[in-house]
């Protein structure tokens, strides 16, 4: 794993195209409530010359099918420059995980930490603990090489830790306690499929690199032979059955990983050709508390930490765990919480936005779950952000979910509430921009290098990108534009959405 990942799996359009087909109406009576604009109409201030650039981008053949919603407003006015249905809900697809990251960055202290405590379930003398190593996650969502030299090095830190305090052996075993959080892993509406991949991997209180495998691919040396496949971090916990084989130079590769159904085998199987590039396939597990804790054994063990049980306890229910009684070890502290916002939009990275959810439930409905931090999202974006309840439809925090719906009038005035608030300057920083050297707008409108900070969104047949741009003039537009049910291929319609922004950027 690099320090900071920054790419997405070549799979990930492809798995998700299955979602388009889960796109379903809002319940009855909510778009209803919501006044939508004429397609083609724009508002009576709006720049006629805007106008007609823009609609000569919706008008071609390309652009046709697909379900446009678009509101360019300028900042430092609030007068809309632009609107085509901009009222009316829409799949936002990550473009959502603005709600997470601004939720977040409003309840939450910028020197908020997640804290990860080990706790003693015995009596400790002469170096000898006499019962369980508890570890007991709060969500934190760091632990892995994002920020860190390897994807151990927090657990070799917590190792180092209790070698100091003298401990050198544990009479029992790890006991692996998620109970901060509720057990509810996924969100019902995801597709089961994708749950086999990182961007859909299981969220629980206890959780290690991003709850995923990272398995490096390289080709083999001849035809017949197996792809050289090796699984990071290297684990008991899993084991990799290798049917991989390689064909000859030019043939399409079909390599692909699944799971042995209620077990930790992963078989890699299909062809892959000579020649072939390096390529990391992340793929999820399904135990994340038990994965947690083998991965933290073995690294203590690797440090001289010795157990008496290689069995690792999953603890989930609160009743039941230890934390509230059991002596401190020790305890590590995550980075602060700009770190764990940067990766929601600058790589968009769905597990950090679903942390962030139950975060916000258990800081402050003290509850962890995705119903607690929905509705705690749900309340900011009426109460704080001044957006109307009839504009949104919340049902994760990464975008993941097809019945999300967030029209591009609540998500304007949501970038405009991040602009006018200092608070915000955290989310505001963590937007990907135009023609940078990391981040998902690094390839786009690099013939606007720095001038568009925005966030990008896409499930099957759904194009999202709502942010800033600049002009040469020093005025800052905001925009939504969001592509619905576009049966084109993704690549086609962020072409088309970055003329759009290219034809606002050309006189707004």
């Amino acid at each position: 794993m690099t320090a900071l990942k920054t790419t997405l799996p070549r799979r990930l359009g492809a798995l998700l195209l299955a979602l388009a087909a889960a796109v379903a109406p809002l319940p009855p009576g909510h778009a209803q409530n919501v006044t939508a604009s004429r397609p083609g109409a724009t508002p009576e201030a709006a720049s006629a010359r805007l106008a007609e650039r823009i609609d000569a981008v919706l008008a071609r053949p390309q652009a046709r099918q697909a379900r446009w919603g678009i509101e360019v407003r300028d900042a430092a006015s609030g007068r809309v420059l632009y609107a085509r249905d901009a009222g009316r809900p829409m799949v936002p697809a990550s473009n959502l995980k603005l709600v997470a990251a601004v939720a977040a960055a409003h309840h939450l202290d910028p020197g908020f930490r997640f804290r990860t405590t080990l706790y003693a379930g015995g009596e400790v003398r002469d170096g000898v603990l006499h019962g369980d190593l508890v570890l007991y996650g709060r969500g934190d969502p760091m632990i892995s090489a994002r920020y860190f030299p390897s994807q151990t090095a927090v657990w070799e830190m917590l190792a180092d830790s209790l070698r100091a305090r003298g401990i050198r052996r544990v009479t029992g075993g790890v006991t692996a306690d998620e109970s901060f959080w509720d057990t509810e892993r996924h969100v019902a509406d995801w597709d089961p499929e994708d749950r086999k991949w990182w961007y859909a991997a299981p969220v629980g209180a206890l959780g290690f690199n991003d709850n995923s495998i990272d398995f490096r691919i390289l080709p083999g040396t001849a035809i017949g032979q197996p792809a050289r496949i090796t699984g990071e971090p290297a684990s008991e916990f899993y084991r990799l059955d290798n049917d991989s084989r390689m064909v000859a130079a030019g043939t399409g590769a079909t390599l692909d990983f699944d799971r042995v159904p209620g077990t930790n085998r992963i078989r890699a199987f299909g062809v892959l050709p000579l020649g072939a590039g390096a390529d990391v396939e992340s793929f999820a597990v399904e135990d994340p508390a038990r994965w947690t804790g083998v991965t933290f054994r073995e690294a203590l063990e690797r440090r001289g930490i010795a157990f008496g049980r290689a069995e690792v306890r999953v603890v989930s229910d609160s009743a039941l765990s230890l934390s509230r009684s059991a002596p401190v070890l020790a305890e590590w502290r995550s980075p602060p919480l700009d770190k764990a916002i940067g990766p929601v939009l600058l790589n968009s990275q769905n597990w950090f936005a679903e942390a962030l959810v139950k975060t916000l439930g258990k800081q402050v409905r003290g509850e962890g779950s995705w119903a607690a931090g929905l509705a705690v999202e749900r309340a900011f974006l009426v109460d704080v952000a001044g957006i109307d309840s009839a504009e949104f439809v919340l049902r994760d925090g990464s975008g993941l979910s097809a019945l999300n719906r967030v029209t591009p009038h609540a998500l304007v005035n949501l970038l405009d509430y991040v602009r006018r608030t200092p608070r915000q300057a955290i989310v505001r920083q963590a937007m990907p921009v135009s023609a940078a050297s990391t981040g998902s707008l690094r390839a786009r409108l690099t013939d606007l290098p720095g001038r568009v900070a925005a966030k990008t969104g896409y499930i099957g047949g759904m194009d999202t990108l709502s942010g800033y741009l600049a002009m040469p003039d020093g005025r800052e537009i905001l925009f939504s534009i969001m592509a619905n049910e576009s049966g084109q291929p993704s690549a086609r319609m962020k072409a088309l959405i970055d003329d759009v922004v290219r034809a606002i950027a050309a006189e707004a």
